[in-house]
């Protein structure tokens, strides 16, 4: 056929209608695009009768369409009459009318749109491929109630695409999931710009974080500076901050969910990557091409001496000692397509931190300090599908963290007279063992309901010491046994085009040293959609928390110690209202608003007296009782929260705001007065832009600000591992410190903290390699981000504050080639 003459100066529509003239092709324009499809052809059908249409359902996976990985969070929809998001393992499930011709879109971000026009006749599974957007033509952050098919009431929720994980700027170049997280409304940092995350008012220890759903205890890899989770191992992350789903629950601010990538089961993948802080390797591919994956990452510090004698200079330790520091971690995930109704998970993690040192005392010994610590998590998940209608998940769950620390003193010369081995261990251990059944059933498309069940047992090892010297030996520990177990059903209800709730409620029996509580959780969320570009939300969530972690360095030590909620120091407890408002300002630009009001009962701390890990004979340490050394109160928050992201183009990112204030009383504590507590911040800008300059070259800057915060005395505690108490002489307000009658106890606001990071990315792409440099600047403008204070006697000898500061300027090149 001879191609027709085109009059390429005509509209769009008619250059189309030219070329596909001949064809069985035609087209038609969605949006802002124009679709090319084969042409429809003539329904021969008997007509449905009036009144007799029936429903039916259209389900599958979404994948990726190069690695053939299932999609968390997709979203799948018909404009103006059903939607849904496909669940952790890819699936979905929607009701549509009987013989109606619609147009299904799937969508998810940083990949490429799918529609398609279908017209159900029987129940159909469809399963969808989406490839890659390289052209970065979709939103880099989004709220999940917002999405164009408004399918579930949610607040508080944020997703992080991988994308947007993998380009914004970290310390040293390591790529870091809570470091990202830090950026969003309500979200503070530590003090000292470690991983822990404190939202919206609570502590670090109140937030659930699940890998693989196995909740991980201790987050830090060299204490906090990084995180344990390895974002290439990672294929989704969640943030849950208020609006609680029944399925969640066991802590009371926040839930950080990720799923691990199931491995490439097409093609064999690989990738090496070295920087200025550890090397890494990834290896994925198909056990039994597009029927078994495998994913296996690994990462490993480099320069340990170099390392640990910078972390020990931050730690204020002078003594001259050759420190020592590094860590390793490794994911590994196996998963099997049994066939269309079944599929078996295996994941693990584990990962492991030393830091220690030792120097000569005398000619005749040296002395050694040893700190070890580590997570190991693995799950093992079947998915079973009844019918179209059902989907169910069985998990069985380990987890565990612990660590160890050692003093020896070690003789130079067994041959000098008198010389003698002394060693001193501490060490603790929290392990726990669950079975989690998860059922989604949609009966109809104006119902989504998901239930399940799941019970943990954790065994705990407390307070465990042995000292052994010449003249005696001494040993102790406290083992306790909990059981937590639970019952949740939740619904998603589309009352109407315009509202939608999401009612639920959750039920927890917990028994330890044969005392049982009983908890009742009821959850609202509602979603009213007021115009095509206005949504309002709202929500009510009960938590409670029956573990408890004993803290007073607020350092993120490893030696912070996490003990079970018992008679004397009862579960914790919280109530969060949320309101909020989401408004499309343009196809570009998105405005999102809430506020919060969160009450906390039960919550613990240390009594000004005490200390945990100060162990000066064995004798005493025997008789140290942590509950004893406990004091409870009650805390009060609320804040508002704004935020404003570019969604679409080569340049995209968000800017965010938040306003909080957060109370706590203690009746022990601050002569029972109302106080601030340390992550009490009132004022955090945060911004975030990444702009893509080509196809392969990427730059991304993040910056933020936040007010000072009260501070008291910081005790690292590094070099002798046991100096961990808080009874220190009061500090004074300093200059331009907040005057405040709350401030009494905290001491004093501490300076505001501000940075501003950038990278720059350039890929080099080939036929069989691709090379990626990176180049990162950490505190572009240079200026010593604050660390902590530390109480210090000047030349009169009286006490005050001294800030310590971190590197003002740190460049660092990371490489990585892919295969």
């Amino acid at each position: 056929m001879v191609p027709p003459l085109i009059d390429w100066q005509a509209d769009t529509e008619q250059v189309l209608a030219r070329l596909l003239e001949g064809t069985n092709l035609s087209f038609r324009k969605v949006r802002a695009c124009y679709l090319i499809e084969p042409r429809r052809q003539p329904d021969t059908r008997l007509p449905v009768t009036p009144g007799l249409s029936r429903k039916l359902m259209i389900s599958g996976y979404v994948k990726e369409q190069n690695s053939g990985e299932n999609l968390v969070g997709a979203t799948v929809f018909v404009a103006g009459k059903a939607g849904t998001i496909t669940n952790n393992y890819g699936y979905y499930a929607l009701s549509l009318p009987e013989n109606e011709e619609v147009e299904l879109i799937v969508s998810l971000v940083g990949y490429q749109r799918v529609y398609q026009r279908i017209r159900l006749i029987e129940n159909t599974l469809l399963n969808v491929e989406l490839a890659n957007n390289d052209s970065l033509d979709e939103v880099v952050l989004r709220a999940d109630a917002t999405e164009n098919a408004w399918s579930v009431a949610q607040t508080s929720q944020h997703t992080i695409p991988l994308r947007a994980a993998e380009t914004i700027p970290a310390v040293a170049g390591e790529k870091d999931v809570l470091k990202t997280l830090q950026f969003l409304p309500g979200v503070h940092k530590d003090f000292n710009g470690q991983v822990g995350l404190h939202i919206r008012g609570g502590g670090s220890d109140q937030n659930l974080l699940i890998l693989d759903d196995a909740p991980v205890y201790n987050a830090n890899h060299l204490f906090g500076f990084f995180s344990v989770f390895n974002v290439d191992a990672l294929k989704s992350i969640r943030l849950q901050k208020g609006g609680f789903p029944a399925r969640y629950g066991g802590r009371l601010s926040s839930v950080v969910e990720m799923s691990m990538r199931e491995g490439n089961n097409k093609h064999l993948k690989g990738e090496v990557g070295t920087g200025l802080i550890t090397s890494r390797l990834i290896l994925e591919g198909p056990v039994i091409r597009e029927k078994a994956s495998f994913l296996l990452t690994a990462r490993r510090t480099n320069f340990s001496s170099l390392l640990g004698n910078f972390v020990a200079k931050v730690a204020e330790s002078y003594s001259g000692t050759n420190w020592k520091s590094d860590f390793h971690d490794l994911n590994a995930k196996l998963n099997v397509d049994l066939n269309r109704r079944n599929r078996l998970y295996l994941s693990g993690y584990f990962g492991r931190d030393f830091f220690g040192g030792g120097d000569s005392l005398d000619a005749s010994r040296r002395w050694e300090n040893v700190l070890r610590w580590g997570n190991t998590t693995s799950t093992l998940r079947w998915n079973h599908l009844f019918s179209e209608r059902l989907f169910a998940n069985l998990s069985f769950i380990f987890s565990q963290y612990d660590f160890t620390t050692h003093t020896k003193y070690v003789p130079i010369d067994a041959s000098i007279p008198n010389s003698s081995v002394t060693m001193w261990r501490y060490f603790n251990r929290l392990t726990d063992y669950t079975l989690k059944y998860d059922l989604e059933y949609f009966p109809k498309q104006s119902h989504q309901i998901q239930t399940g069940i799941t019970s943990t047992q954790r065994f705990f090892r407390l307070n465990g010491f042995d000292v052994s010297d010449t003249v005696a030996s001494y040993s102790h520990i406290e083992p306790i046994r909990s059981i937590e177990s639970s019952v949740y059903a939740e619904d998603n209800w589309n009352v109407s085009k315009n509202l939608k709730l999401a009612p639920g409620g959750r039920a927890t029996l917990y028994q330890v040293n044969e005392k049982t509580f009983f908890r009742i959780e009821p959850r609202l969320a509602v979603l009213l959609k007021l115009t095509g570009r206005t949504a309002l939300l709202g929500s009510y969530s009960e938590m409670n928390q029956f573990v408890h972690q004993l803290t007073n360095t607020g350092q993120g030590l490893p030696t912070d110690l996490w003990v079970p909620a018992l008679p004397e120091v009862k579960p914790q407890r919280s109530r969060q209202i949320v309101l909020g408002c989401i408004h499309e300002l343009t196809s570009k630009w998105q405005l999102s608003i809430e506020m919060y009001r969160k009450w906390m009962s039960h919550i613990i701390g240390y009594h000004p007296d005490a200390g945990f890990i100060g162990l000066t004979n064995a004798q005493r340490a025997e008789h140290i009782r942590w509950e004893r050394n406990i004091v409870t109160g009650t805390a009060e928050a609320s804040g508002l929260e704004c935020m404003v992201q570019r969604k679409t183009g080569r340049f995209s990112g968000w800017f965010t705001y938040t306003w909080a204030i957060t109370l706590w009383r203690f009746p022990a504590l601050n002569n029972g007065q109302p106080f601030f507590p340390a992550h009490d911040r009132r004022h955090t800008f945060s911004w975030i832009g990444i702009y893509e300059l080509n196809s392969g070259l990427k730059l991304s800057a993040s910056c933020k600000y936040g007010s000072g915060s009260p501070q008291t005395t910081s005790v690292l505690g590094v070099s002798g591992f046991g100096s961990l108490t808080k009874n220190n002489p009061p500090a004074p307000t300093p200059p331009g410190g907040l005057s405040s009658p709350h401030d009494s106890f905290s001491g004093f606001r501490g300076v505001a903290m501000h940075q501003l990071d950038v990278r720059l990315q350039k890929t080099f792409a080939g036929p069989h390699f691709t090379h990626q440099l990176e180049l990162t600047i950490t505190d572009a403008y240079v200026r010593s981000s604050p660390y902590a204070y530390t109480s210090a006697a000047n030349t009169s000898r009286n006490f005050g504050q001294r800030l310590m500061a971190r590197f003002p300027f740190l460049p660092s090149v990371s490489y990585t080639l892919q295969f």
